[in-house]
């Protein structure tokens, strides 16, 4: 399921996109800002540019340059912090001294809506599918799929996939509660936090069957596959997936691996593409 199709390369616009929609436009006064390593960042930047609002995306150092330069190009304002101060935006749902509206594109039942138009399309798209990888980052993404899935084909198992750079839904899942792991850095960003927010896990224990995770170096064969066979240029976390599907993750019957996205530094690929990561 190739969302890196989308205008700006991510599934994101979905899930802003019915945020932001929705929105009445006098709450906008301050404008509108979000928290993203970069895809989340770049659908708010591209939605407030045809809304003629103002768009501010806090994000942290290291983010994809790409990304980064895409947010600005959209006419957004760039805000970098170090990790902590990051996570701690999306952890508490906002910045205490900006004065704009916090979108959220993970716990917003909105956003949630938003992302469960792709299980729609791949329902409709696959009635006989039996099995859909989805990466995990925040659990938005994961949990608005498997909701709709669930809704129409109770039978389908969603599987959450991580790379082992950061694997809080396996912790999780294994301790019975959130708890907090470490986070490796690696070129794979989008996907892997310090621990699940608070407010998804009872979505995520609810909707995700299981559970993949795979090693960095698993993620960048995946992106090597997808060049070179598909002609498909995936960023790491739109990756993962295919890389669970590759070393066989439990897969019962037709199978969708869905590439949330394709925003990958060039330099990064191209370092991919010659086995220097």
């Amino acid at each position: 399921k190739l969302e890196n199709l989308q205008p700006i390369g991510a599934y994101k616009l979905r899930s802003m996109g019915n945020v932001l929609l929705q929105v009445d436009r006098d709450n906008f006064g301050g404008g509108a800002y979000t928290a993203s390593s970069g895809n989340a960042g770049l659908a708010l930047a591209w939605i407030a540019q045809q809304l003629g609002i103002i768009a501010r995306v806090y994000a942290p150092e290291g983010s994809p340059t790409s990304k980064l330069a895409a947010i600005r190009r959209y006419g957004a304002e760039v805000c970098l912090l170090d990790h902590d101060s990051w996570w701690r935006i999306i952890r508490d749902c906002g910045h205490p001294s900006d004065p704009g509206l916090y979108i959220d594109a993970v716990r917003d039942n909105r956003a949630l809506a938003g992302n469960a138009t792709i299980g729609l399309e791949i329902v409709e798209q696959l009635p006989g599918v039996a099995t859909i990888l989805v990466p995990f980052g925040g659990g938005g993404v994961a949990c608005g799929i498997a909701a709709a899935v669930r809704a129409l084909k109770p039978e389908v198992r969603v599987i959450a996939t991580e790379s082992a750079a950061a694997t809080p839904l396996t912790a999780a899942l294994k301790a019975g509660a959130p708890v907090a792991v470490p986070v490796t850095p690696s070129f794979i960003s989008g996907a892997g936090a310090p621990s699940i927010l608070a407010e998804m896990w009872p979505l995520v224990r609810e909707l995700i069957d299981a559970t993949a995770v795979v090693s960095v170096a698993e993620v960048a064969a995946a992106i090597r596959a997808l060049c070179q066979y598909n002609h498909v240029v995936a960023e790491g976390a739109g990756a993962i997936p295919v890389a669970a599907a590759l070393a066989g993750a439990r897969l019962a019957g037709p199978t969708v691996c869905v590439v949330t996205g394709g925003n990958l530094d060039q330099d990064v690929l191209a370092a991919i593409l010659q086995h220097q990561l």
